[in-house]
Order: C-alpha cells, then structure tokens, then sequence
C-alpha cells in the first residue's frame, strides 16, 4: 500500500461512581426511562451543580496509572451544542485546562516491537442522555438517566497506523482501568466507548491528511471493521481524484459501511468559555501522593514480576 493511516482514538469511559457528578442521582444502568434524574441533571432552570469529589479522584487515579502529568490548578468550562439528549443545552467540559497531559501506553506494534502511544489529554465531564428510536413509528424518545454520568475523555495523540494497534491500545486501556477500579468499562452498556479519527497520507508524507471521526464504537470487532472500511474508502476518494470532506460519521454494522451524520465540528464552533457555577479545582502534592499510593500493582509490572522472579514463560504471565 503506498499510504500510511494516520489515527487517534478519544475514548469515553464512563467512572464507577454510585451517584452522577453534579448531583446525587443513581448512575447504575437501566432502570424505567427518566427515573434517575432531578432537576439539576435534567437541566432545570436555576438549579447549581455541586462537584462529587469521588469523580476527581478517580480521574487522577487514571491520570496516573497512565503516566500523566496532573494539573495542579484547573476548572470547568461549557461546551455548547445543541441536541435533544443534552438537557440545558451545554456540557460541562474541561478545554485549556484539563485535569492530566501527556501520558501514554505501550502496546507493541505490527512488528512486535515495542511502541509508545502518547495520550495528550484526559478531562473530566458529564455525559449526556440517550435517544431511544423506533422504527416501527419512526419517533424518538429521551431517556435522562444517563445525563449527568460522570465521565473521562482520554484523548491519544495521531500515533496509531493500523487497526490492529488501535486494537492493542484499546485493550491495553480498558484492562488499565479495570484494574485500577475506576470503571467497570462495560462496552455492551456504553461505559467504555471510543470516536475513531481516522485519516490518510502518502507514504513518506509530513502533513497529515484531512480526518473523519466516526462517533460512539463500542465493540472492538467493529471499531477494527469500521478502520479498514474507512481506509479503504479514503483512499479510493482520493485515487479518484476526489477530496475527503472532514466529517463526523456514523457506523453500521450490518451493511459494514460509514455514513455521513454532519460537518466536523473544531473547538471554535463549541463556544468554549468557563463554567460560571463551579469553582477551579486546587489539587496539593499531598493529595496526588495519597491517590498514588493507593494504586495497586498494574498488569504490565506484574506481569514482568511473574517473568523475572518466578521465572513463568511469556504465555503463562500473561494468562495470570
């Protein structure tokens, strides 16, 4: 193939917290239509949200247990779109100031060779409702009880170059988080979900080529699926002659194809500004330390253990 695939993940993982981050309304999953829900996760007018601390700390907890730099000083801001499952019509985000920076993951890529995947960024916000559609009566439905869920965004930097890496990385990501106890990264309920952006180059080109995101993968099967399709499709536009538009899209999985939903939105477009009704959150030495401390012992480094202490082969580390 004479082009390189240029990729970054943004993975949204909701945290295994017993209430939502403004306020004290249930987040386990399920339950009837709008039955966890209060006025200031349904977005009610004159209501304040009020930080639940259990959501800092366990972002710091994944910052850390990812080789991320903690913020020391950061604050909230409103992200402001416009969509029916988004009930006062903005997210409470963070933008210039996220909570962890430049992080990363070994993965080993298609040679075997060990590889760093840089994380640029995780923050803290709160999720949004859901649609329910019909296709008997073509209606569709919000659900609230998932507005408000606190989540982290953990966003990669363009280092990804095959499906099968961004596979590894994933996998290595969930099993990270699952470890540390921060989420139970249940794919099949929406907890661990990622934006795919995928984009092409010549091979030996410097300048990237023009991305698309392909919103809310839940399945590794598809998230490889839509990668390959993906590419296969950028290329064909651009051996055509064409010019890839930068979009986001939607995938389906019984046709195995993108669709288009709408433009790709930049940071500009979001109306940044800062969250009014929060104050910046101040994070000590001591603090960080405390979190730290009570990281367990992460799969790579006991992994290395079994192999160096216990003298176990390769299969029989990992299997443990």
């Amino acid at each position: 193939m004479n082009y390189e695939i240029v990729m970054g993940l943004e993975v949204h993982v909701e945290l295994a917290t017993k209430s939502k981050i403004f306020c004290g309304c249930s987040t386990e999953f399920g339950g009837e239509p709008n039955t966890h829900v209060c006025p200031v996760c349904s977005g009610m007018p004159g209501v304040l949200p009020v930080m639940n601390k259990k959501v800092v700390e366990y972002a710091v907890k994944a910052g850390l247990a990812l080789n991320c730099d903690i913020t020391r000083k950061n604050r909230f801001d409103r992200k402001n779109y416009f969509y029916p499952d988004l009930p006062k019509s903005y997210q409470i985000s963070q933008f210039d100031k996220p909570l962890c920076n430049h992080g990363y993951i070994e993965i080993e890529d298609d040679e075997g060779n060990k590889k760093q995947v840089r994380i640029l960024r995780i923050h803290i916000e709160e999720d949004a409702g859901k649609l329910n559609h019909s296709e008997l009566s073509g209606d569709s439905l919000v659900d609230l009880n998932r507005a408000g869920v606190p989540l982290i965004e953990i966003v990669s930097e363009p280092d990804l170059r095959s499906s099968e890496e961004a596979e590894k990385y994933l996998k290595k990501l969930k099993s990270i988080l699952e470890y540390i106890e921060v989420s139970d990264c249940k794919m099949q309920e929406g907890s661990f979900r990622a934006d795919v952006n995928v984009s092409v180059r010549k091979k030996g080109a410097k300048e990237y080529g023009t991305r698309t995101e392909t919103k809310n993968m839940n399945s590794f099967r598809a998230i490889v699926r839509e990668i390959e399709y993906e590419v296969g499709r950028q290329i064909e536009v651009i051996e055509a002659g064409g010019k890839i538009e930068q979009e986001t899209l939607r995938w389906d999985d019984v046709s195995g194809k993108t669709f288009s939903m709408r433009d790709k939105e930049d940071a500009e477009d979001y109306r940044y500004f800062p969250e009014p009704d929060l104050v910046a959150i101040k994070l000590s030495d001591e603090y960080i330390e405390k979190v730290r401390s009570s990281l367990p012992e992460l799969p790579e480094n006991r992994k290395k253990r079994y192999l160096e202490e216990y003298e176990l082969s390769q299969k029989d580390a990992t299997l443990l």
